[in-house]
This record gives C-alpha cells, structure tokens and sequence, in this order.
C-alpha cells in the first residue's frame, strides 16, 4: 500500500496523485512525495506515539484537578487543602504541556517550564496567605529543575550510553533528595537537620558502585541493548 508522505492518506493501486494534496507520481512511480505505508508508520510512530501520551497525560492532570477542586468546594465552601495537590498537578501540568507540544530540545523545554512554574507558583503565593510557594515549593522546584539539566547536558556528552546512564540518574537522585530535605526542615525548623534522604543516599550508593563496576566490566560492550540482547 503506498501513501502520500505529506498527508498520509492511502492511495489506491494505479492511483497517480493524491486526492487530498494533488501530489502528482510522475509515470506511475513513487516520486519523494510518495513512500511505502510501512515506512511512513516507522518515520512518524515514535512521534505520534510521544504525542499521545503527554496528550493523556494531560488529560488525566486536568481530570485531577478538577474533581480535586470540585471534592473541596463541595465539603468546605471554598479552597482549602486542595491547594497543595493542585499546585503539584500544575506544574507537573506545564511540563507535560510542553513536552507534547512544543517541538523543541529537552533542555529548553525544562527552562520553560521552570519559568511558568516558578510563574505559577508566585502567583499562588499571591492568592493564599501562606509563605510556603515562594519559600518552600519555589527552592524545590528550582532544585529539581537544576538536577534535571545538569543530567540531561551530563547524558547528552556521553559517548557510550547504558549502565552509565543508571548511575548518573542515581547519584542524581541521592543529591536531589539530600537537598530537599535541607530545605524542608531549613523552612519548618530554622536549621538543615537530614535524616530520610541520609538513608536513601546510603541506599543508592552501593547500587550505584555496583552498576560502575558493571559498566567498566562490560565498557566495550555497554550498550544496553547489547547487554540484554534486546
């Protein structure tokens, strides 16, 4: 079955233009406009793929939001605790948003998303008189955005990637949560005081030692589609 590349419509046998866009095949033959129905789904199908699920994932953010709002309107009269799950779904929301619309390097869609959720979250400060959106969720979000760049500009200069990967992302991890809980006891208790992500951090770092050494052992072979032969 051939297909028009720039539309994507079926042409039928002995068909010589497409009845959408009027791309003509010259002497019968597939000219560049034209292409095999198996190659256009394998050009396009990672994309329409990515496409549908942020387009899901948004849908579901909202669907969240909403009957949040609507459970605590309904209950209290007005907003109370559905502040704090509908500011995460917000700016989990921006970033979905983002991600499944605009066609740009993961990079610049985190700094833009870190702009509209930072936006976002000085003009909750605004709305409610607590402090917590500019002085506890705004340094966090900072924080993770920070992360996720340094590992993302980090992967992206990798040669080789597999194992590796893993343990950048879970030493990543281990610094993200160490900081997090620097800031939320530095806003409840006036002092960094770090217990939980003290452990996790002990956790994470045999794993991570463990996967280096894997890494190294299989470094001439260390793609992971190599390694677990898929």
């Amino acid at each position: 079955m051939i297909v028009c590349k720039q539309c994507g419509v079926e042409l039928e046998d002995g068909m010589t233009e497409c009845p959408l866009c009027e791309n003509i095949a010259t002497n019968g033959l597939e000219t560049k406009m034209f292409v095999n129905r198996n190659q256009f789904d394998e050009d396009h199908h990672p994309l329409l793929l990515k496409h549908i699920l942020w387009q899901i994932a948004c849908i579901l953010l909202i669907s969240g939001i909403v009957a949040t709002l609507v459970i605590n309107l309904s209950f209290v009269g007005h907003i109370t605790w559905s502040i704090y799950p509908v500011t995460i779904c917000l700016i989990i929301l921006s970033y979905a948003f983002l991600m499944a619309l605009w066609q740009v390097s993961l990079l610049i869609q985190t700094l833009i998303g870190w702009i509209v959720s930072s936006s976002l979250l000085v003009g909750i400060n605004m709305y409610t008189t607590e402090d917590w959106p500019v002085h506890l969720a705004l340094p966090i979000l900072a924080s993770v955005n920070v992360m996720g760049a340094l590992s993302i500009a980090t992967l992206s200069k990798l040669k080789v990637k597999g194992l590796n990967i893993l343990a950048i992302m879970f030493v990543a991890v281990a610094v993200l949560c160490l900081i997090i809980e620097g800031i939320i006891s530095l806003y409840f208790k006036g002092q960094i005081l770090l217990s939980w992500s003290v452990i996790v951090t002990a956790c994470l770092l045999p794993v991570t030692a463990a996967i280096v050494f894997m890494y190294f052992r299989t470094r001439s072979n260390s793609n992971l589609q190599k390694i677990f032969h898929t």
